[in-house]
């Protein structure tokens, strides 16, 4: 009998995992945003907050999404007051993006009011539960960038 590979188990364990991963992560996660924002919004505020500041294509390629789609969402978050875009005056086909001061008082009120999902976490799991799970994303932060 042949054994299983790494790699085919990896695949029956994901299979295994994902709805439970949709259903009690993802789901709930999304509702926890109320309305508000789409993950996708949600991911791009955040990942402008970490960098700081950076261009168009930077931040496409952080989210995983083509340029155009990104060109859209921040045209959007640039109508709330939410953006601001930089020129590059030695490159003025390159604009650079950053957060403005609404948009990290938005994301720290938004935080705060909707701690629904960390809540629910919190009651559903033990601490050691918690920080098992914890270091399996983290494990995951990792490994999931090597991947094409």
């Amino acid at each position: 009998m042949k054994s299983e590979k790494i790699s085919e188990r990896f695949v029956k364990n994901l299979l295994l995992v994902m709805p439970s991963w949709h259903s009690r992560l993802v789901r709930p996660f999304k509702e926890s945003l109320n309305r508000e924002m789409t993950l996708e919004t949600y991911y791009c505020l955040e990942t402008l907050r970490a960098c700081k500041m950076m261009t168009m294509t930077e931040l496409a390629r952080q989210l995983k999404i083509p340029k155009q789609q990104v060109t859209k969402l921040i045209d959007k978050l640039s109508e709330h007051n939410y953006i601001e875009r930089l020129h590059n005056p030695e490159d003025r086909r390159s604009v650079w993006i950053r957060l403005t001061p609404n948009a990290i008082e938005y994301l720290d009120n938004y935080y705060k009011k909707n701690q629904t999902f960390i809540c629910t976490l919190e009651e559903q799991l033990t601490s050691e539960e918690l920080q098992r799970l914890n270091e399996a994303v983290e494990v995951l932060a990792e490994i999931l960038p090597k991947l094409n």
